[in-house]
């Protein structure tokens, strides 16, 4: 792995925004693991779902992100996440046991946002939306 590969999976692990969930105990046999990355700086939102161990689930969304900015966001076991965005640009991520759960807390954590001035449309606050939510395939 390259040094700027090594340095974005170091940043990813010490990122202080996460949300973890999941269903068993870490390592189990049977086990996916799964990953939402976002880069603020340019609102792009990756993936990485179905791998064998956290670990292989970060560094597969830190390397498909391809941003020097991607932060994970939520990683999750055995379910489903979501990230929502505000209309103040802010992202949260949240997970759950499945995708409707997963999607409406992370719009819950956001709350209502007034976009940046000037805003061509409303100031008026409102909800976040999602820009990605995902499962791994044993998600009950």
């Amino acid at each position: 792995m390259s040094i700027v590969g090594r340095a974005a999976v170091g940043v990813a692990l010490a990122s202080g925004v996460l949300s973890v969930a999941g269903v068993g105990s870490a390592g189990a046999a049977g086990n996916l693991y799964g990953t939402l990355a976002v880069s603020p700086g340019t609102g792009k939102v990756v993936e990485a779902v179905d791998h064998p161990s956290r670990v292989a689930a970060d560094a597969a969304a830190i390397r498909d992100c391809g941003v020097y900015d991607c932060r994970i966001e939520v990683r999750f076991v055995n379910g489903c996440a979501a990230i929502a965005r505000g209309a103040d640009g802010q992202f949260a991520g949240e997970a759950a046991g499945s995708r409707e759960e997963a999607e409406r807390l992370a719009v819950a954590k956001l709350g209502e946002s007034a976009p940046p001035f000037p805003d061509l449309g409303s100031a008026s606050p409102r909800a976040a939306s999602i820009v990605l939510s995902s499962c791994t395939k044993n998600a009950s």
